[in-house]
């Protein structure tokens, strides 16, 4: 599968440069995206209700640091679209 980046996705991670662990993890599962041929293959996404083509990549590093990835998977493309340690505002922002 292909795979893009949104501009605000971009911005998201600029904010977590600091977390290295965290960056770590998203260059993994990025890495994991590109080498297989369906999202089903990828176990930790979640399809969110109502909109099939959307799913959520949860990361948990601690019991209090939890982030979410939004993807968005169109035809043969993954379109990563955000990220947010903050759940109310990760789902307000990944409508």
């Amino acid at each position: 599968m292909e795979y893009e980046y949104t501009n605000r996705y971009e911005r998201d991670l600029l904010r977590y440069t600091d977390n290295e662990e965290l960056i770590h993890i998203i260059a993994k599962k990025v890495l994991h995206i590109t080498r297989i041929d369906s999202i089903d293959e990828m176990h930790e996404t979640v399809v969110l209700r109502k909109k099939t083509s959307r799913y959520r990549i949860k990361i948990k590093l601690s019991q209090d640091e939890v982030y979410r990835i939004g993807i968005i998977v169109l035809k043969n493309t993954v379109w990563f679209t955000c990220i947010d340690k903050d759940k109310k505002r990760f789902y307000k922002r990944f409508k």
